[in-house]
């Protein structure tokens, strides 16, 4: 007997309660702002979640799962000052509840040639470590037969959480980091963290708050360390801040060979809140049944702020 094959929504959503739940584990933050949203009355909705990436061959990887979730590249995001270029995969369609993923790339040619080789040094390390031999097969079979059975989807979101979304191999050579921290803390926690979520975002209107600066207060009496200002005027189709990245130990080589720890800051919180999309005169987008259409992309000036909260600055040793 033929195995039907699982919705590619339902196969998103999986994805999205195990990614989110190897987050909880680790951030503390995250764990306590969700239990806090509950214990309100209110809902956890994740709106999107971030990756950085140091190889396009993770890049490309991440794409090809992405499409077994039913979710495509959209729009491109650049960021200059970060070194960093954006892509946003989305669910086709207008519905702004959907969940996205938000990845950016190492822009190589925007660092010196000796630091982007020491990136790409590190990325080829990583990705010589990593085992997806497995994955691979799989997408290949999901491929050709158009989605995955019950039994695959359940190994696929498997090796995504476990294989994909970590650093894999030997700890940064603390040379690495810090040469590279020097020109970018982005990109230097985006090598510390490796492909693994780096934020997850609550939506403030779905968590029970009337807006988000509602819901900034509550968060600063709740005793949250968070970004200076929010990102997007009142009124605007898109608002968002985040809590500032816990610096935490990690693991280093050292030029001796031995393993030291160094401090980084890689994964914090956002939260959102997404208004009505307008057209370029300004006015009210509609959707097809007639009512205003929730904006569901994101604003590169936004973003770039929200860019702080997870960035590794040069120390010494």
């Amino acid at each position: 007997m033929t195995q039907s094959l699982v919705p590619a929504a339902v196969l998103r959503q999986r994805f999205v309660d195990a990614a989110t739940e190897k987050f909880a584990a680790g951030v503390r933050d995250f764990a306590a702002l969700r239990a806090h949203v509950l214990n309100r009355g209110g809902r956890f909705h994740n709106d999107h979640a971030a990756i950085r990436s140091a190889d396009p061959r993770v890049t490309a990887l991440l794409v090809r799962i992405a499409a077994r979730f039913d979710m495509t590249p959209d729009r491109r995001y650049s960021f200059p000052a970060k070194k960093l270029e954006s892509f946003d995969l989305q669910v086709p369609g207008d519905d702004a509840r959907q969940f996205k993923l938000f990845v950016s790339e190492v822009d190589f040619d925007a660092f010196p040639p000796d630091v982007a080789a020491a990136i790409r040094g590190d990325a080829e390390g990583c990705w010589q470590a990593a085992d997806h031999a497995g994955l691979e097969k799989l997408l290949d079979v999901a491929e050709r037969a158009g989605g995955l059975t019950e039994e695959q989807g359940d190994r696929l979101i498997a090796l995504v959480v476990d294989t994909v979304l970590t650093r894999p191999g030997p700890p940064i050579r603390r040379s690495v980091l810090n040469t590279v921290a020097a020109v970018s803390g982005e990109a230097a926690s985006a090598l510390a963290l490796g492909a693994d979520f780096n934020h997850v975002t609550i939506d403030v209107l779905a968590a029970g708050y009337p807006g988000i600066d509602a819901m900034v207060a509550d968060m600063a009496a709740q005793g949250f360390r968070m970004l200076p200002s929010i990102q997007g005027a009142p009124g605007t189709k898109l608002r968002q801040t985040a809590t500032m990245a816990a610096t935490m130990d990690t693991p280093v080589l050292e030029d001796d060979g031995s393993v030291g720890v160094a401090q980084t800051e890689r994964q914090f919180v956002e939260i959102i809140e997404r208004g009505g999309d307008v057209d370029e005169s300004g006015r009210p987008v509609l959707g097809a049944d007639g009512s205003p259409r929730l904006y569901k992309h994101f604003l590169a000036a936004n973003a770039e702020k929200i860019f702080d909260a997870a960035s590794t600055r040069a120390r010494a040793s």
